[in-house]
């Protein structure tokens, strides 16, 4: 008898203690559970997305620039002196998931020294091409402080971003911040809160012979949607338009007059493309294009 009451007594001791071991925990009252959704792979793939891959590398005979894709039938925007009097282009594209770089042939459609602004068409691609930087509105109202990011080919290598701020505001050109290399020239500069793009960069301030890299100057949106509407009407079977109509050349409030357009007209010429570093020899204060040049 004595055998059963311990064999029934260790039994319901062994019932509580299993009991006791696997019931959760209570929690105080004041602690809440927050459930953690899964994050993505890079947690910078808005970035990436928005900034890094509608930039693109320009390849011409005489050196290499920056540019930026502004729709999906392959238009990328990027400054006058990277294409000079080049008719066809190669544009790279980076898809930066398998880290491959394909090399697409682009046509120069308009080319406007007076902005300093080029478009470009790509023409032929193995897919879509639906990364493209996004336009700020017209009237977008620039402030100094205001943060950017710039994304070039620095040095004729792949895009890579940099950031900096608006440092200042003059009638058709922004000065900004953000380092800025060779290679860098006609790449897309963004509002860093809104990615939107604000800019296209072409130069920075040369002090003696040194390059003050965070001294950069960009062509402003409201110059890029001038340069678009005054281009509107022009066929893209037309793939170079007459650049006679651009004889006069103004680079960021700095104006060198290169030949008049009766002269250009008379000889059949096209006003060439400045080289902005020799506006002023005089200026010990002066700006310098950021065309990476082949050696």
């Amino acid at each position: 008898m004595k055998r059963i009451i311990i064999i029934i007594v260790l039994g319901i001791l062994a019932i509580w203690f299993t009991a006791l071991v696997t019931r959760p925990a209570e929690l105080p009252s004041d602690v809440r559970i927050i459930r953690v959704l899964p994050t993505a792979d890079n947690p910078y793939e808005k970035e990436y997305n928005e900034l890094l891959k509608p930039t693109v590398k320009v390849t011409t005979g005489f050196g290499t620039g920056s540019g930026v894709i502004i729709n999906s039938e392959g238009y990328v925007l990027t400054a006058a002196h990277v294409v000079g009097k080049e008719s066809s282009v190669i544009i790279h594209v980076y898809d930066y998931y398998k880290w491959t770089e394909e090399l697409l042939p682009a046509s120069v459609v308009i080319t406007d020294t007076t902005r300093d602004l080029a478009l470009i068409k790509i023409t032929a691609s193995s897919r879509p091409l639906s990364d493209c930087g996004r336009l700020a509105p017209k009237d977008y109202k620039p402030y100094l402080f205001t943060p950017v990011y710039v994304v070039g080919c620095s040095l004729g290598l792949a895009p890579r971003p940099s950031e900096g701020m608006i440092t200042a505001i003059n009638i058709d050109s922004w000065e900004i911040s953000a380092p800025i290399l060779p290679g860098n020239s006609g790449g897309p500069v963004f509002d860093k809160r809104t990615h939107e793009l604000i800019g296209i960069a072409v130069w920075v301030r040369l002090y003696g012979n040194q390059l003050i890299t965070t001294m950069a100057g960009i062509v402003p949106i409201n110059q890029i949607y001038d340069f678009l509407d005054s281009h509107r009407d022009s066929k893209d079977t037309e793939k170079i338009l007459n650049k006679s109509s651009f004889c006069s050349l103004r680079l960021c409030g700095a104006s060198s007059p290169l030949m008049n357009c009766d002269e250009h007209k008379s000889k059949g010429e096209t006003a060439d493309v400045p080289v902005i570093g020799e506006l002023d020899t005089n200026q010990r204060d002066r700006l310098v294009s950021l065309t990476q040049r082949k050696e």
